[in-house]
């Protein structure tokens, strides 16, 4: 039996080695999508409206859909989001395709549920390519650099420190 997992683990190891080696990142998604784990980027909030938590969950949500993503899942009392996977950030050609997916969470004080203390982001990039009959030849997932920087930014301006 183990025999039979490790040969599994190896046949999956080399399969993802050779993927990755005779697959590369298409050229347009290379200063962007940096390959690995997504990350979570935090925002502290601006002290003056940490109480107010209806203001940023509202602002939080505007600003997503003013950057044109769908909202998937939300819940609003416990302060997640998630959009749909956006496939319109960048277009490539030739079987290869990139969605953006927006993860989004308010963190409140642990003494005081309705404190608004920062917020949490997380942009997650896939990329993947198939052959004409669809099956997969490589997958990539990462996160996109520049959609996460703009959003921060721009909820930086909208709810951050003056």
């Amino acid at each position: 039996m183990l025999c039979k997992r490790l040969v599994v683990l190896m046949t999956i190891f080399l399969f993802a080695v050779s993927t990755a080696s005779a697959q590369s990142i298409p050229k347009p998604l290379k200063t962007r999508l940096v390959v690995g784990d997504p990350i979570w980027r935090e925002l502290p909030v601006r002290a003056d409206i940490q109480k107010d938590y209806e203001k940023i969950w509202q602002t939080m949500l505007n600003t997503l859909l003013e950057h044109n993503y769908d909202i998937a899942t939300m819940e609003k009392a416990s302060g997640y989001l998630r959009t749909t996977a956006n496939k319109s950030v960048v277009v490539l050609r030739d079987n290869w395709f990139y969605t953006v997916q927006i993860s989004v969470k308010l963190v409140t004080s642990t003494n005081d549920a309705t404190k608004v203390e920062k917020i949490r982001l997380q942009v997650t990039g896939d990329v993947t390519n198939t052959d004409s009959k669809g099956n997969l030849k490589a997958f990539f997932r990462g996160y996109d650099q520049i959609v996460l920087q703009n959003l921060v930014q721009d909820l930086q301006a909208k709810l951050g420190a003056v």
